[in-house]
């Protein structure tokens, strides 16, 4: 088992934001507003990675709650891992936008030669959006696992659909 140094204080401040009074303001909604896929690599377990994420609108006002589902492939292991993502989408930036937030969840790590784990993860995000002509959105992003079961790495790019 790996030993992690940093630690998962570092999703607090997405949960302060949450906390802020722009959820009294009534600008935010939780709504289906899209689904999408994604693929990437990760590392610490080196693996190649898809999944799919569903964009359920937003907590507070650029607060977006975006849950995900992401099967790895590769280094002797399976890994799947269910996230509750949460960002905070800078919006004055006009093409491409940067977010940062975290996410929390399942991971189920299956070796090849060993004995299956399941614990909770958690997870640092950051990454940057743009709208395309047909109304699809494309990301880059990347994560660092704060947990041991985590990949320490992810790095990966998807589509949101609406």
């Amino acid at each position: 088992m790996r030993t992690r140094y940093a630690a998962p204080f570092l999703i607090l401040p997405v949960l302060a934001v949450l906390s802020t009074p722009v959820l009294a303001q009534g600008t935010a909604k939780i709504e289906y507003r899209g689904w999408g896929a994604r693929v990437g690599v990760s590392s610490e377990p080196d693996q190649v990675y898809g999944g799919a994420h569903w964009d359920l609108g937003e907590f507070a006002r650029n607060v977006r709650f975006r849950p995900s589902l992401e099967v790895g492939f590769g280094d002797d292991v399976k890994v799947l891992q269910a996230n509750a993502e949460v960002h905070y989408v800078f919006s004055k930036v006009q093409v491409w936008k940067p977010y940062v937030g975290g996410s929390v969840g399942f991971v189920y790590a299956d070796p090849d030669r060993g004995d299956s784990d399941t614990e909770i993860g958690a997870m640092g995000v950051g990454g940057i959006e743009t709208k395309l002509k047909s109304a699809t959105s494309f990301f880059i992003e990347a994560k660092v696992g704060l947990t041991n079961d985590d990949p320490d790495f992810k790095v990966g790019v998807g589509w949101t659909w609406k």
